[in-house]
């Protein structure tokens, strides 16, 4: 299967009308031309001229099309293949239609309202006269509009002048991997461009939960610790105000709160009943001043102790609630264990504001003042993500190195917005210095053979070669390709595996694209 590269002409601000469909300008992509399905062999049997086939990339969509070459009075059959760039699945609804041009002005045309099956469109052409003329596809959906044209399609006056101009061709080496499967498979493809890629430092990290973000909860009074849940264990989410613990001294002979209670309810009855009679007896001058500000402060005291009391105490003991919404970081008792007044009972974590801490080798000293940012991969996340999308941000480097370490601490906070595990060890890419205007392409791209690497490389709506390159930086999620591909060419990113598989079959797979 030969491919011959032809130019993908863009006409900006084209409108007419063409069989109920208005005509618009198409967005910049590229075109190739290539033998079709039929390859040379099943032209040779039929006698049939090599058919031609077109791939044209736009924003909104790729268009594959195949169709014989156009011959006076012979009707010409296009198999019209409509995929859309955002999913890379088949278009399933819409409008379809082909215009042979002449100058812009319609000379026939065909359309279809909706496609024969997902993302292909039957269509066909019988031209009356010969010549150079222009190939117009359009296709309208509730989502997309797009046209695309084709330029210096010949017209072929006798069946023999198109076979002369078009004779069949050998097989190439192109792997043909058919719409049906892509569009049934995750597949991506993406053009290669010139940008810039930072270049990296990759070492390891750890995620820590940041200083200050952790919540001691102790014994307000001494006494026998029961858990309230029995579930309640390390790593255990709790909600502000959920009650965790309740501390009885029922029973105990020095430390009994309910005794305490008692005493004090007590003693407030007591101080309240001698204040209101000082009350009485100092408005009949009976009693001084003195010894009602006496009397009204014991009041005071022993009310303020009794609500004290108040506050944590239930005929099962005292409450113990959390401070916080957090994690469960450290149980520090057991049920049923004893614990005195001020004794440490669990600590929570919000987890919301995290640590990343990296250390490097003290050769990137002179760089680390040129960090920028950081991407990290989890052994509990598939893809490598950035702090950036936790808004972080590098917050020191070490300055000075402590004797008996050989590593310089670099550390990053980041927002906990993804459920990292405070803890957990990562792989780390630390950007520095970018590197401008160079070919990056997507890390998904490339894959690895025995030391090598490549990439798959779309040459045709159904054709692939498989191209090695040599690669440069690798900052996690893309990589600076240094050989082996141009810009502007298409690779694919998602399905190269199968890809491969496909290439390491011997059978060319059955197309089922009747033209």
């Amino acid at each position: 299967m030969k491919h011959l590269l032809v130019s993908a002409i863009c006409m900006a601000g084209l409108l007419f009308a063409m069989a109920g469909c208005h005509m618009h300008s198409h967005d910049s992509g590229h075109s190739y031309s290539h033998g079709g399905h039929s390859h040379g062999s099943d032209a040779q049997a039929t006698g049939e001229p090599e058919p031609l086939s077109y791939t044209y990339w736009t924003k909104q969509s790729e268009l594959f099309v195949e169709f014989p070459p156009l011959v006076v009075g012979k009707e010409s059959r296009f198999a019209v293949h409509f995929s859309d760039m955002q999913t890379f699945k088949a278009i399933e609804e819409g409008y379809a239609s082909v215009v042979l041009l002449d100058n812009t002005s319609e000379v026939i045309a065909d359309n279809v309202d909706a496609p024969a099956s997902p993302g292909i469109f039957r269509l066909s052409l019988t031209p009356t006269q010969s010549g150079t003329y222009d190939l117009s596809f359009s296709l309208n959906t509730p989502t997309t509009r797009d046209t695309i044209i084709i330029e210096g399609i010949e017209v072929y006056a006798t069946l023999e002048d198109a076979k002369t101009a078009n004779p069949p061709q050998p097989e190439g080496d192109e792997i043909s991997y058919l719409k049906e499967q892509a569009w049934k498979a995750d597949f991506a493809i993406e053009q290669v461009q010139r940008k810039s890629i930072h270049d990296v430092i990759r070492t390891s990290g750890e995620i820590q939960p940041v200083k200050g973000e952790d919540k001691v909860i102790s014994a307000k009074s001494s006494g026998i610790v029961f858990f309230r849940n029995k579930n309640l264990q390390e790593g255990r989410e709790v909600r502000s105000g959920e009650g965790l613990f309740t501390i009885s001294s029922k029973g105990l002979v020095t430390a009994n709160l309910e005794e305490k209670f008692r005493i004090a309810k007590v003693r407030v009855q007591r101080t309240k009943s001698d204040f209101e009679r000082a009350e009485r007896l100092l408005e009949q001058q009976i009693i001084g001043q003195k010894e009602f500000e006496k009397r009204k402060a014991d009041f005071a005291v022993a009310e303020a102790e009794f609500e004290t009391l108040t506050n944590s105490y239930s005929a099962d003991g005292q409450s113990v609630s959390a401070s916080m919404t957090g994690i469960v970081k450290n149980l520090m008792v057991s049920d049923g264990q004893f614990v005195e007044e001020g004794t440490p009972l669990i600590k929570l974590t919000n987890n919301r504001r995290l640590l990343l801490q990296a250390e490097v080798s003290q050769k990137y000293l002179p760089v680390l003042s040129t960090i920028e940012t950081a991407n990290f991969k989890t052994a509990y996340h598939d893809e490598v993500q950035s702090i950036e999308d936790y808004n972080g941000r590098l917050i020191s480097y070490g300055k000075l190195i402590e004797q008996g370490q050989n590593f310089i601490p670099i550390l990053f906070e980041l927002d906990n917005v993804r459920n990292l595990i405070a803890g957990s060890f990562v792989e780390l890419f630390l950007l520095t210095k970018p590197v401008t205007n160079t070919l990056v392409i997507p890390k998904s791209a490339s894959m690895q053979d025995y030391g090598s690497d490549y990439v798959y490389v779309q040459t045709g709506g159904e054709s692939f070669e498989r191209r090695q390159v040599k690669l440069g930086i690798d900052d996690g999620t893309e990589v600076q390709v240094l050989s082996g591909l141009e810009e502007g060419e298409w690779i694919v990113t998602e399905g190269a595996y199968q890809i491969k598989m496909a290439s390491m079959s011997s059978a060319i797979p059955a197309h089922g694209h009747s033209h």
